[in-house]
């Protein structure tokens, strides 16, 4: 076996689809990502009845990643949408399903007019601990409204709810501007109008962030009392057989 001789220049990679942010004053501290957070928090049983009604394990591990991939692919088309381009079936390049949901982000669109102020904004808050990218800042009927896109065709998980709560907390506290509610919005092809639209006012999204809050700390509690670190990759920058 030939030995590989290394460099004294190393590089640290973050594994991939790895969601940790590194911290704005704490050289070499990293934060969890919101999801990773909400991850400690039961979909319910709904959920786990979708997952027993698979094959197999493999098989619902697949169906999640194409999910993933296909949530993937319709945010980057509404941000195509929203930065005043059009789409065209014959060269858009996706899938019939995927094409099918960007009609009903439109159609919610028109019906709802929002005015955008911020589109896939990386939050980072050294206070919150936390780090993450929420989808859209809006103005929508004069409110300050923090929105959430999903593709998910079964529901709208309490996770999610926590999930914009601590968006909107973290967005509060870095751009010192109140974000008078909270949405999610689900397209599928399950509802008539192609969309599930939620809303919570201030006051509701607030109490969501306290449950948050209890969940973050019982991430903490399962990881022996400490927030989990991710394991960083350390390589040679340089490789050579010489």
């Amino acid at each position: 076996m030939a030995k590989i001789y290394m460099e004294n220049k190393t590089i640290k990679l973050m594994p991939k689809d790895s969601h940790w942010y590194p911290a704005q004053k704490k050289k070499g501290v990293y934060w969890p990502s919101v999801t990773y957070v909400t991850g400690f928090l039961p979909k319910g049983q709904a959920f786990d009845r979708y997952l027993a009604n698979q094959e197999s394990y493999e098989e619902s591990k697949r169906i999640l990643e194409e999910a993933g991939t296909k949530g993937t692919i319709f945010h980057q088309m509404t941000e195509v949408l929203e930065q005043g381009s059009t789409i065209s079936y014959e060269t858009a390049g996706v899938s019939d399903d995927i094409y099918e949901l960007l009609s009903f982000f439109c159609d919610w669109y028109r019906e709802y007019n929002p005015i955008l102020k911020h589109m896939e904004l990386k939050l980072i808050s050294d206070k919150h601990r936390l780090g993450g990218t929420c989808d859209r800042i809006y103005v929508i009927d004069g409110k300050v409204t923090l929105l959430d896109l999903k593709t998910s065709r079964s529901a709208i998980y309490d996770s999610h709810y926590l999930q914009i709560s601590a968006y909107a907390s973290m967005y509060e506290h870095l751009y010192k501007e109140k974000i008078d509610q909270v949405a999610i919005l689900r397209v599928t092809p399950r509802r008539k109008s192609g969309y599930e639209y939620v809303i919570k006012p201030r006051i509701e999204w607030q109490k969501d962030y306290k449950q948050f809050k209890s969940t973050y700390n019982t991430m903490i509690y399962l990881s022996g009392g400490k927030v989990v670190e991710p394991k960083i990759l350390e390589v040679p920058e340089v490789l050579s057989l010489k």
